[in-house]
């Protein structure tokens, strides 16, 4: 629907502008830290990786949350909107405790478990300890943006995340190599800038919410005490999402660990820490457009408007493919003046532009299992998608990367063919889910 296009790009290009914004701290890391040599270019690179595996138990909440805020505007109840923001903010405190002592327990038992070589487990371990130590604010950040993103409100997420990203480059570039009064951590100081901006960011976010202007208010007379029949309701839709991140990470550690047993793992890891900033910059363009879906699809449902959510589904998910190849166009052409942007080192561009070739080719086919992947999730149909990634990523991504590595003797080109095999399957099945339209009677 042409009418439809403006609505999904005035959504999605917040969203996706505040989730660079967040790839560009992470570059920021990578790039700082590449003067301190190869180890900690790929201690970053790996941590960064780690810590998505944990965090990624948020989604059970989070996810949860938006459908609901996400019916309930569409329903016009700012009153169910708000008791569920806080159910969520309660929720995933207590999770995100839990799994702080967990992350910070088993730091150096995942980085040896992937195979590192000491040197980055070292690195790694401290960046680790340090970030799980202060994983409630990232989550909480999260929690907030998502609650305002159900609510149609993506622009103060825009707003907050440049606020903690300049406050995180600043503080990384102090923290790491010592500057002024400042103690000089190097790797672990890019884990504590994350600490304090993500912390600075939830408390600029908290009095926006209290102060009545948004779309979505903390209002008196709902409560943060825990509601075990709202919490439930939050997690039969998010835990799905929850374990397909689970899931879906899992499958990129374990792929990090063969590239790990590749030929040359040190050469191979650092051009993966690097091609892999660049796919989450591309790949978070491609969950901007599962993010408008869901807020389209999750207001109509809300307003019993199933022909508008049909709609809206269908637009954001094509509209994101098409944008996603033509963006991929020059991310190739440029691709080794990227690498080289990060390192000097002949060896890990080469490795890392052939990476980055497989990312355009297979990002357009992400971005259709993302939009409408988000389509279902906005109906709170959240099970689909996690079945698919069990098969695409883990019966398909690792045992052909496995084969084509190891035994036709690819080596690590190999193992970038299998990421645009996985993607292509993907995209087939939940397009295929999306199509059959059984999810739009859904009750949540």
């Amino acid at each position: 629907n042409r009418s439809l296009v403006r609505p999904v790009f005035a959504l999605a290009f917040p969203v996706a502008a505040s989730s660079q914004l967040d790839t560009l701290a992470g570059l920021a890391d990578v790039f700082l830290v590449r003067d301190l040599g190869a180890d900690a270019i790929s201690a970053v690179g790996v941590s960064q990786i780690v810590t998505m595996v944990i965090g990624v138990m948020m989604i059970s909440v989070s996810t949860g949350a938006f459908t609901m805020v996400a019916q309930a505007i569409g329903a016009g109840s700012p009153v169910e909107a708000s008791a569920t923001t806080k159910q969520a903010f309660t929720l995933v405190t207590l999770v995100s405790i839990a799994l702080s002592l967990i992350g910070i327990i088993t730091s150096r038992f995942a980085l040896e478990m992937l195979s590192m070589p000491p040197a980055i487990i070292e690195l790694g371990t401290a960046y680790l300890r340090v970030f799980f130590a202060g994983l409630v604010f990232m989550t909480l950040n999260f929690t907030l943006s998502n609650c305002l993103y159900g609510a149609g409100e993506t622009r103060i997420p825009l707003y907050l995340n440049g606020v903690m990203a300049l406050l995180k480059i600043a503080l990384s570039y102090l923290l790491i190599f010592g500057i002024g009064p400042f103690p000089e951590l190097g790797v672990t100081g890019a884990a504590l800038s994350t600490v304090i901006s993500r912390a600075a960011g939830f408390l600029l976010g908290m009095v926006l919410l209290y102060n009545g202007r948004l779309p979505l208010c903390l209002l008196p007379g709902t409560s943060y005490f825990p509601d075990r029949a709202r919490a439930q309701r939050m997690l039969r839709i998010g835990i799905p999402s929850a374990m397909q991140g689970l899931f879906r990470n899992g499958s990129g550690v374990v792929f990090l660990k063969l590239i790990a047993l590749t030929a040359a793992p040190v050469t191979a890891v650092a051009a993966y820490s690097i091609g892999n900033q660049m796919e989450r910059i591309i790949r978070r363009t491609s969950l901007a457009f599962g993010t408008a879906a869901t807020t389209l699809v999750g207001q109509n449902l809300g307003a019993q408007n199933q022909q508008a959510a049909v709609q809206s589904g269908w637009t954001a998910t094509l509209v994101g493919a098409l944008s996603m190849a033509l963006l991929g166009l020059p991310l190739a052409w440029f691709a080794p003046e990227i690498m080289g942007f990060f390192t000097v080192e002949p060896a890990i561009i080469r490795v890392g532009v052939i990476y980055i070739y497989a990312i355009a080719l297979a990002e357009p086919f992400q971005c259709l299992a993302i939009g409408a992947g988000g389509a279902l999730r906005g109906a709170g149909d959240t099970k689909p998608a996690l079945y698919y990634t069990i098969i695409s990523q883990w019966l398909v991504r690792l045992p052909v990367g496995y084969a084509l590595a190891f035994w036709l003797h690819w080596g690590i080109p190999g193992l970038w063919v299998s990421l645009v095999a996985f993607s292509v399957l993907q995209a087939l099945l939940t397009i295929r889910k999306f199509t059959d339209g059984s999810w739009q009677n859904r009750e949540i």
